[in-house]
């Protein structure tokens, strides 16, 4: 079978720690899955927040054995090396294809100066992302560095992945712009939708004795969980105001989160809550823990009598997914949510979660009381979506296409075999000229400073206020 390279961004599952991140799951599950059908797998990792790119000085990459066929590689991030030290491990192992996932990761699978098949995954649209990050700190500039981060993955892949079929979608219309969508490609299915199943959680560890109940909250609570990070897309007023008015109806509802602010990406929304939280007489209901050990979620899951994900409207619930969801359905645990994303309506039209309207605190507070109010429904709807969610979403299933690719690795079609000798990077082998266009103007881009701010958001990205194309 395979000596596959995957490349990604921790922390791991094994890592243990107090944070795991959708990156770290969605690495360690692509992983996996390729060790389960008989390949030798080396992941390549660089930890989240490790994006300035800076000099580091010497560094050697750190070899870690993580069971049958696996090895961890820990790297760090630089936009040259991170590469080079990719291409020393080459020539030991002698990779047949490389699997990337995360933006940054797959620039720095662009970038790698040995020429094998690369797939690609974007777990979630990157654009959109940064449309949220723009809002909630009032500056556009991380679009211009996006599509600098964006475009050599788009030139220089093989096969691409997306969170939902709604991504999909968008992927295919970032690669009509890339060039890709090309006289050599056409009939190809370049991209494909592999949602969010990982089973990571379950092998995080046992429950303990009750923990909450009784102890920090009433015994006979009614106990609402938040387990996770506050991210851009988290609608911080909605789900206070929705819990408080519950609250405000029935004596016996609490709130306990786990999770918090993530350092290095978005601390504003957690921040936001927390100010909430404290202003109100209700304080005291709202339970704030912080980030905890990962062998400890599943004691809040077997305590909480329903979870809760608070989604604002926004183009990237609807490209993306919410991978706590799946944790929870997973541990039959009672869901209170949106239908923003794809997996989400999937479970709302089946009647397996208790949908509210985004952004309408109201509507929130009425979803937690209806749970609240008929605990055994709710639960039972709960081992429904885990049935629906085993049939519908199996892991085999879902990474059919990947695993069907990795046994057989093949190019695109307007990928350039190989020039002996020659070391050019993944994204220079493109026989489109439209794609060669981009790759020209992005190498000269390179060369030069940023354009003045009277060149438009094109010149400055492609450089293109220096030269003709």
């Amino acid at each position: 079978m395979g000596n596959i390279l995957v490349l990604g961004v921790g922390p791991l599952p094994p890592d243990g720690g107090k944070r795991l991140y959708a990156p770290g799951l969605r690495t360690w599950h692509m992983a996996r899955m390729l060790v389960r059908a008989g390949h030798h797998v080396t992941i390549g990792v660089i930890e989240f927040g490790d994006f300035a790119g800076g000099e580091h000085g010497p560094f050697k990459p750190r070899r870690e054995e993580a069971g049958h066929n696996i090895v961890i590689c820990r790297l760090r991030y630089h936009e040259r090396d991170t590469a080079s030290a990719l291409a020393t491990l080459h020539v030991g192992s002698r990779f047949s294809c490389l699997v990337s996932t995360t933006d940054i990761m797959n620039a720095v699978a662009a970038a790698v100066p040995f020429h094998v098949p690369l797939w690609l995954d974007y777990n979630g649209d990157p654009f959109a992302e940064k449309q949220l990050q723009g809002e909630l700190f009032g500056n556009d500039a991380t679009l211009f560095g996006q599509w600098k981060l964006m475009l050599p993955g788009l030139l220089a892949g093989d096969r691409f992945s997306t969170a939902s079929r709604p991504q999909k979608w968008a992927l295919i219309g970032q690669l009509g712009f890339a060039g890709r969508l090309n006289q050599f490609t056409a009939g190809e299915e370049l991209v494909h939708a592999m949602p969010n199943c990982s089973r990571a959680m379950l092998d995080v560890g046992q429950p303990s004795p009750r923990m909450f109940k009784g102890r920090l909250i009433p015994a006979d609570s009614i106990m609402i969980l938040w387990s996770g990070g506050y991210n851009t897309w988290c609608d911080p007023r909605t789900l206070f105001h929705g819990l408080e008015a519950a609250m405000r109806k029935n004596s016996r509802i609490f709130f306990i989160s786990t999770g918090g602010e993530i350092s290095g990406h978005n601390t504003s929304s957690f921040t936001q809550f927390r100010e909430l939280v404290e202003g109100s007489d209700l304080q005291s209901r709202f339970i704030l823990t912080g980030w905890r050990p990962l062998d400890e979620i599943p004691s809040y899951f077997r305590e909480a009598d329903a979870a809760i994900v608070a989604d604002r409207p926004c183009y990237e619930g609807e490209l993306g997914a919410r991978t706590r969801i799946n944790d929870w359905i997973l541990h039959e645990l009672p869901v209170i949510t949106t239908s923003i994303s794809e997996t989400n309506a999937r479970l709302a039209r089946e009647g397996l979660v208790t949908e509210y309207e985004p952004g309408n605190s109201d509507s929130l507070a009425a979803a937690i009381i209806e749970v609240a109010a008929d605990l055994a429904s709710a639960k039972a709807a709960a081992r429904r979506a885990k049935e629906f969610f085993d049939n519908e979403y199996g892991e085999r299933k879902v990474f059919e296409p990947l695993l069907t690719w990795a046994d057989q690795p093949v190019f695109a079609g307007d990928r350039r075999e190989s020039h002996k000798n020659v070391p050019l990077s993944a994204h220079e082998r493109v026989d489109c000229a439209l794609a060669r266009i981009h790759i020209e103007q992005l190498a000269r881009a390179g060369h030069a400073r940023h354009g003045t701010a009277r060149q438009s958001f094109m010149q400055r990205l492609f450089g293109a206020g220096r030269h003709k194309t």
